[in-house]
């Protein structure tokens, strides 16, 4: 008897993480663009495909990739688990696109490195173009996306968990430091948040996919919101409402 939620997304998705039932959804099947939710499908792919000490040497391609924001320097050096952190905390463009030259330096297509990889995980209906998703024409549904923080959460923990970061001070090998603020605004507010990635493009809107752990009633809960305006309230009455209508047991 609960009433649904009053949400301005275009696409919703709400699951108990720890049995994979469907407490709600909304156009969940439908194929969105997604935005910089896209870099954890590179942080998967960059995990598969190096070691985190392997050093990369920034190209000067890999350098304000969307026109606006710089957050490395052409031909300073950093490691592999450093760009990682930087695109996972501040979503790094940047270091998105430097991962993608690292691989083209090596004969590796990332991209279809991230296309392969979404469908031996099941998400058919992904299909990613860049690996920052800056690309608005590449799209993947918010059930896709749930199917991709399940894998993390069961799979690769340490990567959500960097995701929790709020600020973090990324050395490079050439004694530089970069300082990585989160693009997560509810860590500031909610301390139960297991993991999670925020994305924004002006043909996406707001995204956020998160991961959290409920304290009242034992549950962990799992949301992805596509195309929302307000992408942070629409996540937080989407949990509110979850906790109103269902009851979890601890058996």
């Amino acid at each position: 008897n609960v009433a649904d939620p009053r949400l301005d997304a275009r696409a919703v998705l709400l699951l108990d993480a720890q049995t994979g039932q469907v407490l709600y959804q909304h156009q969940a099947q439908v194929p969105l663009p997604i935005a910089s939710i896209t870099k954890l499908m590179s942080a998967l792919v960059t995990r598969a495909l190096w070691d985190m000490g392997e050093v990369v040497t920034v190209a000067s391609s890999a350098v304000r990739v969307d026109g606006v924001k710089r957050t490395l320097n052409a031909g300073e050096r950093i490691t592999v688990g450093n760009l990682l952190s930087l695109m996972l905390v501040e979503s790094s463009n940047d270091a998105a696109f430097a991962l993608a030259h690292y691989a083209q330096e090596q004969g590796l297509d990332f991209v279809a490195r991230m296309n392969a990889m979404a469908i031996k995980l099941g998400m058919r209906a992904c299909e990613f173009g860049d690996p920052a998703g800056l690309d608005d024409t590449a799209k993947c549904t918010a059930s896709d996306v749930g199917r991709l923080m399940l894998v993390l959460w069961k799979e690769h923990p340490d990567l959500l968990t960097i995701t929790r970061s709020q600020r973090l001070a990324v050395p490079t090998l050439d004694g530089g430091v970069h300082t990585a603020s989160t693009t997560n605004q509810l860590l500031a507010t909610m301390s139960s948040i297991l993991g999670g990635k925020t994305g924004n493009t002006d043909g996406a809107l707001g995204c956020l996919a998160l991961l959290v752990e409920s304290q009242e009633n034992h549950g962990t809960l799992m949301s992805v919101v596509l195309g929302s305006r307000a992408r942070f309230t629409d996540t937080t009455a989407l949990l509110n409402w979850a906790t109103t209508a269902y009851h979890f047991s601890n058996d």
